[in-house]
């Protein structure tokens, strides 16, 4: 299929064409320049249906409650004494090789 910019005497006609009675800002949305992939992501929009709009609020709300909540503390560990700690006094070690 052959587009306008391959056919020099279609990509002059189309220069030459105009419309009479259209608006100014037709030729700014129709011959603008398009936006990068990137800026979607900060001026892009999605539409999504209600309900599912609203699923996703009723989600969120029931994550934010939930770590909102206080927890009791955990237990506390008893605190670890190394007065009575004496190091090996004979230390064998043995290499086992494993199938890896």
């Amino acid at each position: 299929m052959m587009r306008p910019n391959d056919d020099p005497e279609l990509s002059e006609l189309l220069e030459e064409w105009q419309l009479s009675g259209a608006p100014p800002s037709l030729d700014a949305r129709v011959l603008s320049r398009r936006k990068k992939w990137w800026s979607f992501l900060l001026t892009g929009s999605i539409r999504v249906p209600v309900p599912l709009g609203l699923a996703i609020a009723a989600v969120l709300l029931v994550m934010a409650v939930s770590l909102m909540r206080q927890r009791p503390p955990a237990q506390a560990a008893a605190p670890v004494n190394l007065v009575d700690f004496r190091p090996a006094d004979n230390l064998n070690v043995r290499v086992i090789r494993g199938a890896f």
